[in-house]
């Protein structure tokens, strides 16, 4: 029986959480079957590659920030397998897995192709591939010091391939009904589906990786996320199949997104070319947008607000006061802002839900902003002074 389990951010800071992990699969080598590990960078060893590459700011482009964080997951892995051999585990090290068929077209539009031959020979003479997890899989900046993300995506990949379950740990321990940072309720979800974590992780949970859990999704592979060193393996969460849970409420969780900037630009013409104008700039500068509306305005022309973090707010005020279609257009910032979204798969079926919750809003005399819906899941930006307020009338609401 196969199992993939990745270990990263929390779990791998240092040489003695590398060795905690060492001693728990040397001690329960029979119970994890054929085991193949893949792990993220050691903090230590990319920090330290960080602040080497920060002498040369300037001249760290893409492909030597791949190096970098290359060879620290190389590292991290040659450390991992030599530990397990001081341990009695035989293990093998799995330097690169992969493929170099797909053409330039296929990579820029996202595809990857990971060749298994190196892990099937390993797990055949009972040794415990260890892979590094980067993989290609992630885009990168200088300003990342956790080291890159992409290893859960490569252990998903390889459990999808293998057939087998997977086991992530790292920051996430668990996934919360209610976001845990706006909320002292400590509520978990036992198992929860592939669509509501990816809507939870894309509307404010962010420790999860989505494309971890798109693939997983894709290749119907079942996640568990909780605390490393479990025996029962009860205190976090599986990542299932929806058709796997039996039960599906209208609403199963709410997440929160905090620090957002509203921006409303009034007077842009109507007929699609300054919008598209906008929305390619804001791409250029890499902004993330949460939520999007477009209403008349005065003739032929119309309002567009946007929502994103307020990281963003000088990049786009210095992109737009320069900009000739857009700086003499009126423009509005609504700042101290926070998105909260109501997810549960079970959307599709209830009807009602969206009058409940702005229902619920009104009741509690909270006024909210900007409105999104997908086909699980409802958010609107609401003043961050009443995101505690809104969390515990709409938890009640709907009782979670």
């Amino acid at each position: 029986m196969y199992l993939v389990q990745k270990y990263g951010d929390g779990y791998l800071k240092n040489m003695e959480d590398l060795t905690k992990i060492a001693d728990y699969v040397a001690s329960h080598r029979q119970e994890l079957g054929q085991l193949v590990l893949v792990t993220a960078a050691m903090h230590d060893i990319a920090s330290e590659m960080m602040e080497r590459a920060e002498q040369f700011r300037e001249g760290v482009g893409k492909s030597e920030l791949d190096a970098l964080f290359s060879a620290s997951e190389y590292q991290t892995a040659a450390l991992m397998a030599s530990a397990l051999e001081q341990r009695g585990v035989p293990a093998r090290v799995i330097s690169d897995i992969r493929g170099h068929s797909l053409s330039q077209i296929d990579i820029e539009s996202g595809k990857h192709e990971l060749i298994l031959d190196d892990i099937y020979t390993a797990l055949d003479l009972g040794l415990v591939p260890v892979i590094a997890g980067f993989q290609g899989i992630g885009e990168y900046e200088m300003s990342d010091k956790k080291g890159r993300y992409g290893a859960a995506a490569t252990a998903v990949a390889i459990a999808g391939s293998l057939e087998c379950d997977c086991e992530l740990y790292g920051l996430t321990r668990k996934v919360y009904v209610i976001d845990p940072r706006a909320t002292e309720d400590r509520k978990k979800f036992d198992v929860i589906s592939y669509d509501e974590a990816l809507e939870m992780t894309m509307l404010g949970e962010g420790d999860l990786e989505a494309d971890a859990i798109e693939l997983a999704h894709m290749l119907n592979v079942r996640i568990y996320v909780g605390p490393a060193f479990e025996e029962e393996k009860t205190g976090g969460t599986y990542i299932v199949n929806r058709n796997l849970i039996t039960s599906e409420a209208a609403v199963s969780g709410i997440s929160t997104f905090d620090d957002v900037v509203i921006y409303t630009i009034k007077g842009i013409p109507n007929h699609g070319e300054e919008i598209a104008e906008l929305f390619e700039l804001l791409g250029e500068l890499k902004v993330n947008l949460n939520v999007i509306s477009q209403q008349p305005y005065q003739t032929d022309t119309c309002v567009v607000s946007f929502s994103c973090e307020q990281d963003d707010i000088q990049r786009i005020d210095d992109a737009l006061a320069i900009n000739a279609r857009f700086k003499d257009l009126e423009t509005a910032k609504q700042e101290d802002i926070c998105m909260i979204s109501l997810v549960g798969v079970g959307m599709a079926t209830h009807v009602g839900v969206a009058g409940k919750v702005f229902a619920t809003l009104a009741e509690q005399e909270i006024p909210h902003y900007n409105i999104t819906t997908s086909e699980i899941s409802i958010s609107a930006t609401i003043d961050a002074e009443n995101k505690a307020k809104a969390i515990v009338a709409l938890a009640e609401a709907f009782g979670l």
